[in-house]
């Protein structure tokens, strides 16, 4: 206690160099604190999106779908969505569950013709698989839209379609045959994607099957309360699919968002880099000012060598010097990190321009993230201690008489 004490006013002698070695350390923790809680609510905005506009959180098939489906989609159809749909009703965390059905075909005003990727829904449940799609003109799919569709803000442009147009899908049924249906524009959506909006298409799930000739789905989707909630749904799952006597196999959301992983992959190694910039920002400051501090202690050295004081004693000195820096700077940097992301939150977050691949952009918010708290600290705290130890090595290896005699 007597050591930590001498520790602490020794930090404190010369105050002008410990404030900037602090400010130093603080603004790097706050840059931790912000950045990692930027990046978090990117992932969960991303995720959120991901899920609610494409995904769901869980997606159910015949057994083979996923390896062979591509190939053969008739052959892996589900016949009887409806025994599904009852047992999976009855997990307490399901909140929605709906039925997709998908093709690929050719969609066309009369005059101009695109690819399109056609997903047949069920619209009376559209509101809660697709909040996070923004109608930009037009509407939503609902009941009272039986033959109405909805398009990508792109596709639209390229066709120059407008809200009540007349469209034409034309694509292969399951048999192989031609098939061409028609459906009125109701709504043109942005789901921010670039490259989805140029080829999206939802219909309702009724002519989807016209099409295709079919009265199965290819999917049943799961939507869950919370998305924290998957794994623990995903491992009762197999037990209540086995209700069905069925031969099923299902992903969860996150075995398919590519995308977001990549995004995921990218940000966190900018992120990494950014902490080790910090980090050696960090180091740098205290060497510097606990070098310093050994130059204009030198003869203080010697004394306390001369009166009895061991070279562990001396190291232990500087060492707990550099923690104190540490934990001090790193409370600090904690209480300004946290205090500068909640003014940014109540004064409205920052607004993100559309990062490249998307169509929109979005308004960013500063999670507070425990694990980013902890992660700042603790990193500011072993870099102090690791940056400490060369200079209080030196401090140890001063011979007592040359000490004494230092001017």
């Amino acid at each position: 206690m007597r050591t930590l004490r001498l520790a602490f006013r020794n930090i404190m002698r010369n105050k002008r160099r410990t404030f900037l070695t602090l400010s130093a350390i603080i603004s790097g923790v706050c840059s931790i604190v912000i950045l990692g809680g930027f990046i978090e609510f990117t992932f969960q905005a991303l995720r959120e999106q991901t899920i609610r506009t494409q995904l769901g959180h869980i997606q159910i098939y015949q057994e083979g779908y996923i390896e062979h489906g591509v190939a053969d989609p008739a052959k892996y159809l589900i016949k009887s969505p409806e025994k599904i749909e009852t047992i999976l009703k009855e997990i307490p965390e399901v909140e929605s569950i709906t039925r997709r059905l998908t093709l690929s075909g050719l969609i066309s005003t009369g005059n101009k013709t695109m690819s399109a990727k056609v997903t047949g829904v069920i619209p009376e449940l559209e509101e809660e698989f697709s909040s996070f799609e923004t109608i930009l003109d037009g509407q939503q799919l609902d009941e009272s839209t039986p033959n109405g569709g909805v398009i990508g803000k792109e596709l639209a442009k390229a066709l120059n379609a407008k809200i009540g147009d007349y469209l034409m899908i034309m694509t292969n049924t399951l048999d192989g045959a031609i098939n061409v249906v028609e459906f009125e524009l109701v709504g043109i959506a942005q789901t921010g994607s670039q490259e989805y909006d140029s080829v999206f298409v939802k219909l309702p799930l009724s002519v989807v099957q016209k099409a295709l000739e079919t009265q199965a789905v290819e999917k049943v989707l799961i939507l869950l309360d919370e998305t924290e909630n998957v794994n623990s749904v995903l491992a009762r799952l197999p037990k209540e699919l086995n209700k069905t006597n069925s031969l099923l196999e299902y992903r969860s959301w996150s075995d398919m968002a590519f995308f977001y992983h990549k995004v995921v992959a990218l940000y966190q190694s900018l992120f990494n880099v950014i902490k080790a910039i910090i980090a050696v920002i960090v180091l740098f400051s205290i060497i510097n000012t606990m070098t310093m501090a050994v130059f204009e202690r030198t003869r203080e050295i010697g004394t306390l060598r001369a009166i009895g004081t061991s070279r562990g004693g001396i190291m232990k000195l500087f060492i707990l010097e550099g923690l104190l820096l540490g934990i001090i700077g790193g409370f600090f940097g904690l209480i300004f990190g946290i205090s500068i992301a909640t003014a940014i939150n109540f004064s409205g977050g920052i607004d993100i321009p559309p990062p490249p691949g998307m169509s929109r952009g979005y308004v960013s918010f500063i999670l507070i993230v425990p694990s980013v708290l902890q992660y700042a600290f603790l990193l500011t705290v072993i870099v102090s201690v690791l940056s400490s130890i060369l200079p209080a090595w030196k401090a140890s290896r001063i011979k007592i008489v040359e000490a004494l005699a230092f001017i």
